[in-house]
């Protein structure tokens, strides 16, 4: 298991839009972030939903489970049921600042398929790079 703190992103959009973005993941998460397919949505309770999906890592098919927790106007609890970071568990909190927002992921995670914690750091800390292009992507097109 490996506890990330990844600070200093900020989303160039103000708060109310970072919250449309979240709600917009539960139906365009496919424009959102392309190199995922078949998302389905589950609502659980008004606040938390599941979302799963297939993409390829590595060559290889993986299908991807999440569920997700919002803290309205705090952040989201993450945490991966099904793929190669089973267990992990993170918290995304973002930081009002003027027409920005600040965001901080803190979590600790783990994989069944990647043993070494440097390896592990590395893959986490791409994935979330990856998210929050696409995320700041897709707030530049929405209205």
């Amino acid at each position: 298991m490996v506890f990330i703190i990844d600070e200093g992103s900020e989303f160039e959009a103000p708060i109310e839009k970072v919250w449309k973005l979240n709600e917009a993941h539960l139906k365009d998460a496919g424009r959102i972030h392309p190199g995922g397919r078949n998302y389905k949505t589950e609502n659980i309770s008004d606040s938390t939903t599941t979302t799963s999906w297939e993409t390829d890592i590595q060559g290889q098919s993986s299908n991807i489970k999440i569920k997700i927790t919002k803290f309205y106007p705090l952040g989201v609890a993450i945490e991966l049921l099904e793929g190669p970071m089973t267990g992990s568990k993170f918290f995304n909190y973002y930081i009002p600042n003027k027409n920005k927002t600040g965001v901080t992921v803190v979590g600790d995670f783990k994989s069944p398929i990647i043993n070494d914690e440097a390896q592990l750091r590395q893959t986490v800390l791409s994935f979330l790079e990856q998210a929050f292009k696409e995320d700041s992507t897709y707030l530049k097109k929405m209205v």
